[in-house]
C-alpha cells in the first residue's frame, strides 16, 4: 500500500484521501502486506466514519473485501465498537454482518466478545442475525459469555433465549464458560432462564458446577447449587465428581466450600472409573489441606 494511502486512512484524512484517488483511482484496490488490509479497513478499525463514507461512495464493493484473516471491514469496526461505522458498513452491504471471519466470528459474534453493546442492539436489529447462527458453533451468547459482557447477555437472551442452550465443538453452553471465568452475574442471568442448565454436560461429562469447581469460583459454586442440589451428584465420563475434580486440580476452597455446605459423605468415598477416591487424588496432588478437611 502507498505510504501516502496508508497514512490518510489511519487518520482519517478525507482530503489527502481524496488527492490520491484523484491523481491514481486504481489506489483503492491497495492493500498492506502481509495482512492484506486494504484503506476501508483501517479506516474502519480506528472509526473514521467520513473516510469510511468517501470509501464506500467511490467503491462500494470493498465492504465486503476480505483481508488476510478472511475479516471484511465490519469486523474491524465491530472489534472497537464503531457503531457509526458498522450501520455505514452494514446499510451498504447487509450480507457483511452475516460473514464469518477465519475464526469463523460473524460480525456480531465479534462486537459480543468485545463487549459493545450498542453495536449489538443495532446488529441484533437485523432481520435473521440470530437465526444466521442456527447450525454454527459457537454462538454469539458463548462470546459474550466466556468475555463477561452482562448486558450482552442479557441482550442476547431478550432475542434467543434458547440459544442458553447452544452448544459450542467441545460440548459447553454459555453457562459453562462463564462458569469456568467466575462470572457470577452472567451465571444467575442463565439460571433464572432455565435452572436445568447447570445439569448440562459437556464432551467431557463435565458441567458448569464441574468447571467452577476446576477453576476454584467459590462464588460460582455456592450460586449454581443454590438453585440445584442435584449438579452435586452428577459425575464426568471418568466417573468423576466435583469432588475429585476439586482435589484434581488443586482447588481446595471449592471442595471445602462444598463439604460444609452440603451432605457429601457418598461422594467422598466414591472411587472415579480409575478407582480413585477424593482422597486418592488429594494425596497424589499433595493437597494436605484436602485430606486433613475429611
Amino acid at each position: 500500500m502507498d505510504r501516502r494511502l496508508h497514512s490518510a486512512s489511519l487518520s482519517g484524512d478525507v482530503i489527502a484521501f481524496l488527492e490520491l484517488v484523484r491523481d491514481d483511482e486504481q489506489v483503492l484496490t491497495q492493500a498492506t502486506l502481509p495482512s492484506l488490509d486494504t484503506a476501508l479497513h483501517l479506516a474502519a478499525k480506528y472509526g473514521h466514519a467520513g473516510l469510511v463514507s468517501e470509501i464506500l461512495w467511490l467503491e462500494p464493493r470493498l465492504a465486503s473485501a476480505e483481508n488476510a484473516r478472511m475479516e471484511a471491514p465490519v469486523h474491524e469496526a465491530c472489534r472497537e465498537g464503531h457503531a457509526t461505522v458498522v450501520e455505514l458498513l452494514v446499510e451498504i452491504d447487509p450480507w457483511v454482518a452475516y460473514k464469518p471471519n477465519g475464526d469463523n466470528q460473524s460480525a456480531l459474534a465479534v462486537a459480543c466478545s468485545c463487549g459493545h453493546l450498542d453495536v449489538v442492539k443495532y446488529l441484533l436489529g437485523r432481520p435473521w442475525q440470530m437465526a444466521s447462527e442456527e447450525d454454527g458453533t459457537p454462538t454469539s451468547l458463548h462470546a459474550a459469555a466466556s468475555g463477561g459482557h452482562t448486558d450482552v447477555v442479557r441482550e442476547l437472551l431478550k432475542v434467543r433465549r434458547d440459544f442458553a442452550w447452544k452448544k459450542d465443538a467441545h460440548g459447553r453452553t454459555a453457562l459453562h464458560l462463564a462458569s469456568s471465568k467466575g462470572h457470577l452475574e452472567i451465571t444467575r442471568e442463565f439460571l433464572r432462564v432455565d435452572p436445568d442448565l447447570c445439569l448440562a454436560q459437556d464432551g467431557d461429562g463435565r458441567t458448569p458446577l464441574h468447571w467452577a469447581v476446576i477453576r476454584g469460583r467459590v462464588a460460582v459454586i455456592a450460586e449454581i447449587i443454590s438453585v440445584s442440589l442435584d449438579s452435586v451428584q452428577v459425575l464426568t465420563k471418568g466417573g468423576e465428581s466435583a469432588l475429585h475434580l476439586g482435589a484434581k486440580f488443586n482447588q481446595y476452597e471449592g471442595v471445602r466450600y462444598l463439604v460444609e455446605a452440603l451432605d457429601v459423605t457418598d461422594l467422598i468415598d466414591l472411587p472415579d472409573h480409575g478407582g480413585n477416591t477424593v482422597l486418592h487424588l488429594a494425596a497424589a496432588a499433595k493437597l494436605h489441606s484436602v485430606r486433613t478437611h475429611f
